[in-house]
């Protein structure tokens, strides 16, 4: 018997198998190759500071190092880079946002994370604007992590790339059985026809869990974002520009631009409209600048929640059910710490971040 089935192999899924292996768990993976990963899609930006109003991250300090902590324990385990540090140059577009700006350069809490503003007349994105530096600022290779992580997974057996049908699912006073009976790779193949059976089954579905039949009252809110690739012959900037949207460059020639917001059309599948937006705010960015060629065009939905809080717990009426997940467009910074707590949960009954503890909603859904 497992001791934790996980389904959904994306960020939360795979950093959390990684991380119940430490703790000599015996865990699965489900991961489905035929649903798009967000993942996968992100840049991975880590950025203590968000929104119009710069808002300094709650628990911003315990965070970080933990997603530091963690990232360069799998780098130096794999003997790789995935962890890149980058300032990044937030413009003030408004008076409102630099009266935010004049507020927050006061408060001790953020002195460690902004510099004072600065005029970077060299920088088209800040030419006859105020900016400032953000610090401990950069982002993560999502990819690269996948794919080592996931390679791994399946060297020790424990990633099964098949679906999982909530029908297959069988709920035991002591555990989860699971009749897995589909063959689409051949990975896959091992796991089929066999009962696979788990004390308990966590998942970790990205922004398709507003679905899941055993946690569709949790207040889901997930937001489709696009973002560009794109090479130019122009020299880029040292900085992750911040001017609403984000410019984030690779190398001499490369860079991301992102991201657009649809809280609509949730689906997988890039727009001409977005297209259009993410290019439109680049020559806002880079006012001088050759042009440039799109490398590629890519969607994801953000599994996003209405209190901004991710999804924690074990179901209140089914424990042998839980789930990890809800961790919006922050999940390369939130993720490594909130799975230290949720492994801790799941094998000492450790309580809980209470911001994230599901019951907080269970209470509000059922009364």
């Amino acid at each position: 018997m497992h001791d934790v089935l996980i389904i959904g192999a994306g960020l939360a899924g795979s950093i959390l198998a990684y991380q119940l292996r430490l703790a000599d768990q015996k865990v699965l993976l489900i991961s489905d190759p035929s649903i798009p990963s967000a993942s996968r899609i992100a840049a991975g930006l880590i950025n203590p500071i968000s929104g119009q109003r710069l808002v300094l991250q709650e628990n911003i300090e315990t965070l970080l190092t933990s997603a530091q902590s963690f990232y360069r324990d799998i780098e130096k385990q794999f003997s790789f880079n995935i962890l890149h540090q980058k300032q990044m140059l937030r413009v003030l577009r408004s008076d409102k946002e630099k009266e935010h700006w004049e507020k927050r350069k006061k408060d001790p809490d953020y002195q460690t994370y902004m510099d004072d503003c600065v005029h970077h007349d060299e920088t088209a994105a800040c030419a006859n604007a105020s900016a400032f530096l953000q610090h401990q600022t950069g982002y993560l290779d999502t990819n690269l992590l996948l794919n080592t992580l996931h390679a791994e997974f399946l060297n020790q057996g424990i990633l099964y790339e098949t679906s999982l049908d909530y029908d297959d699912l069988t709920i035991k006073p002591d555990g989860v059985l699971w009749q897995a009976h589909h063959e689409q790779t051949d990975q896959s193949k091992k796991a089929s026809h066999q009962t696979i059976q788990a004390k308990t089954i966590v998942f970790c579905e990205g922004w398709r869990g507003q679905d899941n039949p055993w946690f569709d009252w949790l207040p889901f809110q997930p937001v489709k974002g696009e973002i560009l690739t794109l090479s130019s012959n122009s020299d880029l900037p040292q900085y992750i520009i911040n001017r609403g949207k984000w410019l984030l460059p690779f190398n001499a020639d490369t860079f991301k631009l992102g991201a657009t917001y649809d809280w609509s059309n949730l689906n997988e599948t890039p727009t001409e409209d977005a297209k259009q937006e993410l290019l439109h705010a680049m020559s806002q960015i880079l006012t001088h600048h050759e042009p440039v060629k799109v490398i590629k065009h890519v969607a994801g939905v953000r599994p996003g929640t209405k209190d901004k809080h991710p999804f924690l717990g074990l179901h209140p009426e089914c424990p042998q059910l839980g789930i990890f997940n809800g961790f919006g467009s922050k999940g390369s910074l939130l993720i490594p710490w909130y799975a230290e707590q949720f492994v801790a949960h799941l094998i000492k009954k450790s309580p809980l971040p209470k911001q994230a503890d599901i019951k907080r909603l269970h209470r509000e859904a059922h009364g």
